[in-house]
């Protein structure tokens, strides 16, 4: 086993058309397929506070990754990601320039003004990196808005 990380993982109940939603540990090869899953769900956990938050940062990241879904192929039980978890339209694409632009904001709000930004260069270097990259970000979703346009 090479590594592992939190996934969200889609399972059917059995004899209905429901489906439930959990967060497991999965854990890949070292080339990068999976290799296995967790048999249960996995909840945060921290022996104080600052930990137990830390653990739920973790959790989150997983939804930045495509929802894995438990099929059976060949008998055996498999994750397989599900290219229809979420789908996209036309209206994504403003949403994200309109959070992007939240995000800057805030990121001006609560970081930006702070007052060593004015006194530490090599923080204020790392906090113009941010602020970029989040313009860019905004950018980009008005060039693909803009391109899927008839």
């Amino acid at each position: 086993m090479s590594h592992w990380n939190h996934r969200v993982i889609r399972k059917p109940w059995p004899d209905t058309d429901a489906v439930s939603y959990d967060l497991h540990e999965v854990y890949y090869t070292d080339e990068g397929a999976i290799e296995g899953w967790t048999a249960n769900p996995v909840a945060p956990h921290g022996e104080s506070p600052a930990e137990l938050r830390e653990d739920v940062r973790w959790f989150l990241q997983a939804f930045r990754r495509p929802i894995l879904e438990v099929r059976t192929v060949a008998g055996r039980e498999v994750l397989i990601e599900d290219k229809d978890d979420q789908p996209i339209n036309e209206g994504h694409y403003f949403e994200l320039m309109d959070r992007a632009s939240v995000a800057l904001d805030y990121l001006y709000q609560f970081v930006g003004s702070h007052p060593l930004m004015r006194r530490e260069p090599r923080l204020r270097e790392l906090y113009e990196k941010a602020e970029s990259i989040l313009a860019d970000l905004y950018q980009e979703a008005g060039r693909l808005e803009f391109e899927r346009q008839p």
